[in-house]
């Protein structure tokens, strides 16, 4: 992980998290915090979302249903968290704007 975007959509992208090589090490849990500080600001805001991470983590509530898991392979990772985040909107806000940023800068580069 080379910047805390990255974390950030490494430890949020459900197939990646939910996977059996996953793992949240300080460089990850570090990235994800400080992007979480960096896009949010409001420490309130923050502290909503570190509490419904704890359900992500853990698969709790809808998180663990038997469809989300099955969707984890059929839906792009900003589609799954609109479809099964409900019930965190801060978290599934965060997520989603975290997973839907581009992964490349081959559209910046198109332009030089």
């Amino acid at each position: 992980m080379h910047r805390p975007l990255h974390a950030a959509g490494y430890y949020l992208n459900p197939k990646l998290h939910y996977g059996a090589d996953f793992k949240a090490d300080f460089e990850v849990k570090r990235g994800l915090y400080d992007c979480l500080e960096r896009m949010i600001g409001d420490v309130k805001e923050i502290s909503k979302i570190d509490a419904q991470l704890e359900d992500c983590k853990t698969r709790a509530r809808f998180f663990g249903s038997p469809i989300a898991m099955a969707d984890l392979g059929t839906k792009t990772p900003a589609q799954w968290w609109e479809s099964y985040g409900d019930e965190h909107p801060e978290l599934q806000q965060f997520a989603i704007r975290v997973l839907s940023l581009t992964c490349s800068s081959s559209g910046c580069e198109r332009n030089w």
